[in-house]
């Protein structure tokens, strides 16, 4: 992870050695090649972070729904900025690496999906696209364009996804 944090896309099995300070042959003692390490960088990267980010029940106002949203979002975003930056890039050579981003995506979009139920559910025919603009809005991309592109601060950007979460649930 620390190399990918550095920008080594995707570290090489010399790089990944010479990190860790041990031989080649050491990483592949524990690895069976490449693939099956990236697949255990996803696995550290999802039980370190995403995991970690709390559930916000369906059943509390709308108001604290947003809040509690953007809020784990915002840490969640800032713990991982750097390394998945890095493995989006990576992720065109290494499908392993796509499949955890795709992971990560599907647990993103389901938080959202149980956590505004109620809403998609008063959407009816206009459910999928309130759940896909709610994925748009509430997603790393979007956190990090602000972050980078837009240069503003965390507290910045949390209230500029709760600007948007709620302009978009409470037509």
């Amino acid at each position: 992870m620390s190399l990918l944090k550095q920008g080594e896309l995707p570290p090489t099995a010399k790089a990944i050695a010479a990190s860790a300070g041990v031989s080649v042959r050491l990483v592949f003692h524990h690895f069976e090649d490449l693939e099956a390490l990236y697949r255990r960088v996803v696995t550290l990267q999802f039980e370190r972070h995403w995991l970690q980010v709390p559930e916000v029940p369906a059943t509390l106002p709308l108001d604290v729904r947003i809040e509690r949203t953007v809020q784990g979002r915002a840490k969640l975003f800032d713990e991982i900025g750097e390394v998945r930056r890095a493995a989006r890039a990576a992720a065109l050579r290494r499908p392993e690496i796509a499949e955890g981003i795709q992971l990560t995506d599907d647990v993103s979009r389901g938080w959202l999906e149980t956590t505004f139920a109620p809403e998609l559910d008063i959407a009816g025919r206009d459910r999928r696209e309130l759940l896909a603009a709610l994925d748009a809005a509430a997603s790393w991309e979007s956190w990090d364009r602000m972050r980078r592109t837009g240069h503003l601060s965390a507290a910045a950007a949390r209230r500029s996804m709760s600007r948007t979460l709620h302009g978009l649930l409470a037509a």
